[in-house]
């Protein structure tokens, strides 16, 4: 893989902030940043010392593969994935055997002809909008009941929060709103009361790999900070384990229809009327950072597992 140093090109420190160049986001440099950071670095180190403890018994490589347009660095589940699936990786997008499209982008900007005349097989190039509103609306074709609300319409508690991925702002509001009050650049939807005990918000979020559910992640969160990152207690879990046989099969539909291969979903139950609600989709997804390591690395198995198996 690249070199370490090299993953942190276009990421620059400026007024106690990251600014990462290829998405345009805007990091804290705050406490719960430095403890997932540290939780990073241990993945990291763990599984640097087990290339080392393998560098004369590693088995024979499954096949090539390359990244196109970014190269993930160790803080993504796909950098994990790949080296645990027993990839060899080539910068080379003609020569290797598969090319995963990873860009780290609400809208997918790369040259879809990139891999004119390569042989290469393509993973995760289907899907090019993760946007909030996107999501809902293959949700609400695929499920058959919405997600999202015309705010100045509805009655009721519901959601606000920003289109584009990875922002964690979601505001609850009282509706209908005036129409010029409507912000262009957010989504608007109902609330889903996932607090079933009342004093946590639980998420589940489902790891999605080559058209199997690999596990999901049972996420509790403080009921004032459902929006955040911040978690109570995460649980890994089947998902036969949390879903309905029907609501397995629709996640699969959801997931062709995007155009999903590799990523995440952000799945919530309400507790009022019984149904799951899929909010958000990452096809650049990171570790659930608050587990151990021992959880980290067993979690990244079974994704990985999943993965060589469908790619062998």
């Amino acid at each position: 893989m690249t070199r370490f140093a090299d993953y942190f090109r276009g990421i620059r420190f400026e007024n106690g902030h990251l600014h990462i160049a290829s998405t345009g986001a805007v990091i804290a440099i705050d406490k719960p940043f430095r403890k997932s950071a540290w939780a990073v670095l241990k993945l990291y180190g763990y599984f640097k010392a087990r290339q080392l403890k393998h560098v004369f018994t590693r088995p024979k490589a499954k096949g090539t593969l390359a990244f196109h347009p970014q190269t993930p660095g160790p803080w993504y589940n796909i950098w994990y994935v790949t080296q645990l699936a027993g990839f060899k990786f080539t910068d080379d997008v003609s020569t290797a055997d598969y090319t995963f499209i990873f860009e780290d982008k609400t809208f997918s900007e790369y040259d879809k002809n990139f891999a004119d005349g390569s042989d290469t097989r393509l993973i995760n190039h289907r899907i090019d909008d993760i946007s909030k509103d996107h999501v809902a609306e293959v949700f609400e074709s695929v499920f058959g009941y919405n997600l999202r609300i015309d705010p100045t319409i509805y009655v009721g508690r519901g959601i606000r929060k920003s289109n584009s991925n990875g922002t964690h702002d979601g505001i609850e509001m009282d509706f209908p709103i005036a129409s010029s009050e409507v912000r262009a650049d957010q989504t608007y939807q109902r609330l889903i009361d996932s607090t079933f005990d009342g004093t946590t918000s639980e998420d589940l979020r489902v790891a999605y790999v080559l058209g199997e559910i690999a596990l999901v992640y049972h996420k509790y969160k403080p009921v004032d900070d459902r929006f955040g990152t911040h978690y109570l207690n995460v649980d890994i879990k089947s998902a036969e384990a949390v879903f309905s046989g029907e609501e397995i099969d629709l996640i699969h539909a959801f997931c062709e229809k995007m155009g999903l291969d590799f990523g995440a979903l952000d799945v919530m139950r309400d507790k009022h009327d019984g149904k799951i609600y899929i909010v958000d989709v990452n096809k650049t997804c990171m570790p659930v950072l608050s587990l151990g390591l021992r959880e980290q690395v067993a979690a990244q198995k079974k994704m990985a597992d999943v993965f060589a198996r469908h790619v062998a």
